[in-house]
């Protein structure tokens, strides 16, 4: 079973499940020539779609346009069904920055013969996550995140910028799926996502928390 390791502790926690969200900032709902959503946009990831600071990440030899997208996840700590918005926060262990990486042409594909598009987000390494951080104390609307690709900025982001808040997608979500410790929830990208090519080494921060670095093969 895939883990996320909190830092401060020696604990490896196991990931359940990964919960992703879709067009949750309006700049990179703009860019992929979307609606701004009115209610979550809810994905999942399988956790072997897991890797880890320093892996190295095979293109899938069906796509000819792997893209990144650089997010800020939080972990769950405690389980939960039906949890109310104002006690979301006490669900939350940790959070750190991940990559949701994406077979942007077999996903387009794929959406506009109106299938599941599970295949471009949730095949093996596809979701490259840091070691958590506990939240304790923090404010979420201070967080900041930056991936450069080759040393070259690429994506830069603010979590007061998403269209909603962790703890109305907590909410949303526990109304469908019980929430167990260890599942992953990313909270989606910003604006400048872009396709990877083989060689190219990422950089991704939340900034003055936790960094992640992988490698393209």
């Amino acid at each position: 079973m895939k883990t996320v390791h909190l830092t401060k502790t020696s604990d490896d926690i196991i990931v359940p499940k990964i919960f992703c969200l879709g067009k949750n900032y309006a700049k990179h709902a703009a860019e992929m020539k979307s609606d701004v959503p009115q209610k979550p946009v809810v994905f999942m990831k399988p956790s072997s779609a897991i890797v880890h600071d320093g892996a190295e990440v095979s293109i899938p030899a069906m796509t000819n346009d792997l893209h990144h997208e650089t997010e800020i996840y939080f972990v769950i700590g405690k389980e939960g069904k039906d949890i109310r918005k104002e006690d979301a926060r006490s669900h939350i262990a940790a959070m750190g920055i991940g990559l949701d990486l994406t077979l942007r042409d077999l996903q387009t594909e794929l959406k506009n013969a109106g299938n599941p598009w599970l295949i471009s987000k949730g095949f093996d390494g596809s979701a490259p996550i840091s070691n958590a951080v506990p939240v304790d104390g923090v404010d979420f609307n201070s967080l900041e995140l930056s991936l450069a690709v080759n040393g070259k900025p690429r994506q830069q982001g603010s979590y007061k910028n998403t269209i909603f808040k962790i703890e109305e997608v907590i909410a949303f979500i526990s109304q469908l799926f019980t929430l167990e410790r260890g599942d992953l929830i990313f909270t989606g990208t910003p604006e400048g996502v872009a396709k990877l090519n083989h060689g190219d080494k990422l950089h991704a921060e939340l900034i003055g928390y936790a960094s992640l670095d992988i490698a393209i093969l």
